[in-house]
C-alpha cells in the first residue's frame, strides 16, 4: 500500500516542482507533465540510462518523424505511425542491449510509450515552426525538469512526511495557486529586460 500511494504522492511533488520551474524559473518544455512521467521512469530505469535510452529513442523517433512529414498524412495516421515506430525502437533496444548483457536497457519499456509519441510529433511541429535552436533547447529544457523532478521525487524523507501527513497536500495546493496568479518576471527572462533597462540609461 505504501508502494502505491507513495507513488501517486511523490507525482504531487513533481507537478509542484513543474510548476515552479514553468512559472518562476520560466523554463518551456515540451508537453504540461510530460517531465513528471518520465522522471517516474527514471525511478525505475536509474538516472543515467533513464537518460540515455529516453535522448536516444527522441532523436531516432524525431528523425523517423520529420521523414514521415514528406507523406503529407493526416493527424491520427501520423500519430498512429509515430507509435508503432516508438514501440518498434523500444523491442529493438531491450532485444540490443539483452545480447549486450546491459540488463538495465530492458527497463526502456517502463518509458510511457503515448506521452513518448506525443512529443516527437510537438517536437516536429516545433522544429518546422521555431526551428531547430528553439526545439532542440526546448528539448534539453524537458530533459533538465524530468532530471530536477526526479532528484525532488528521489528524497524518501519529503516523500515520508507527505504520506504520513496527508494535509501537507493542502500547503502544495496552496502553493500552486498562489503560482497559479503569479504574473510578474520569470527569473530566465530578468537578463534580457536587464538588458533594456541598460540601453534606457544609456540613452
Amino acid at each position: 500500500m505504501f508502494n502505491n500511494r507513495g507513488s501517486f504522492v511523490v507525482r504531487l511533488i513533481g507537478v509542484f516542482l513543474l510548476v515552479v520551474l514553468r512559472n518562476v524559473i520560466g523554463i518551456k518544455t515540451f508537453g504540461t507533465f510530460m517531465p513528471v512521467l518520465i522522471a517516474l521512469a527514471f525511478r525505475e530505469t536509474q538516472l543515467l540510462w533513464g537518460v540515455i535510452l529516453f535522448t536516444t529513442l527522441i532523436a531516432l523517433g524525431l528523425a523517423i518523424r520529420l521523414y514521415l512529414a514528406h507523406l503529407k498524412l493526416l493527424v491520427v495516421p501520423r500519430l498512429a505511425s509515430i507509435l508503432i515506430v516508438v514501440i518498434w525502437l523500444m523491442a529493438i533496444f531491450s532485444i540490443l542491449t539483452h545480447k549486450l548483457g546491459l540488463e538495465r536497457g530492458l527497463s526502456v519499456a517502463l518509458f510511457p510509450m503515448v506521452i513518448m509519441t506525443m512529443t516527437i510529433e510537438r517536437m516536429s511541429i516545433g522544429w518546422e515552426e521555431l526551428g531547430a535552436y528553439q526545439t532542440l533547447k526546448q528539448g534539453a529544457w524537458s530533459i533538465v525538469a524530468a532530471v530536477a523532478a526526479y532528484l525532488v521525487m528521489a528524497i524518501r524523507t519529503l516523500e515520508h512526511l507527505v504520506f504520513v501527513f496527508p494535509e501537507l497536500l493542502l500547503i502544495l495546493l496552496a502553493g500552486t495557486i498562489g503560482l497559479g496568479r503569479y504574473s510578474g518576471f520569470r527569473l530566465l527572462e530578468l537578463p534580457r529586460f536587464k538588458s533594456l533597462t541598460k540601453i534606457k540609461s544609456d540613452v
